[in-house]
């Protein structure tokens, strides 16, 4: 994940602006809308990170880009067809708890933003219910890790079943609605 700014660096840019919240949830916002099929021409997402995360004032300069570089990053991750998606989490030097917090404020920023733009769960198939299902579980999972091999596998083991999932939510919902267009740009 070299292509994303330094996690702690991240987190002191949005406290610097006032935006207390994790830059694991800003990153699982955007994979929660792109999953669910928000167009990725579609600059309606600034106004949607805004609204829920800046009481619907506009992002000072620094934030605005930093989210749009999130985004433009997802959807590359998303639409590679390498799956190198990966989730923007503090590196694996930092505790398991501080690991495992920033995981769930992750699965509740994707749960806020496929939230935010899907609303006929009635139509999702199966397989997007059940991560759906899982992911609302995972967000009450206990963070008081101990830091052994065992609860470090655990953890990463819970990583990769959210990066999977959250991919399968793309592929079904989201990969139509995306085309990264050289010709338009994102803003």
């Amino acid at each position: 994940m070299s292509e994303f700014k330094d996690y702690q660096q991240a987190q002191l840019l949005l406290e610097k602006h006032e935006l207390f919240i994790a830059p694991a949830e800003v990153h699982g916002t955007i994979s929660g809308l792109l999953a669910c099929g928000l167009n990725i021409e579609d600059s309606e997402y600034l106004g949607l990170l805004s609204d829920v995360f800046n009481d619907g004032q506009k992002f000072s300069a620094p934030i605005r880009e930093f989210c749009i570089d999130l985004y433009k990053q997802v959807a590359e991750h998303f639409n590679d067809g390498e799956f190198q998606f990966e989730l923007y989490l503090p590196p694996e030097d930092e505790s398991l708890h501080d690991q495992a917090n920033a995981l769930i404020a992750w699965v509740s920023g994707f749960l806020l933003g496929f939230g935010l733009k899907q609303k006929d769960y009635g139509k999702l198939s199966s397989d997007v219910k059940e991560v759906i299902n899982d992911f609302s579980e995972i967000t009450k999972l206990d963070t008081g890790f101990e830091d052994s091999n065992e609860d470090q596998e655990a953890l990463l083991e819970v990583i990769e079943y959210v990066r999977v999932s959250t991919l399968l939510c793309f592929a079904e919902m989201g990969k139509e609605s995306q085309s990264v267009g050289t010709s338009k740009t994102i803003h």
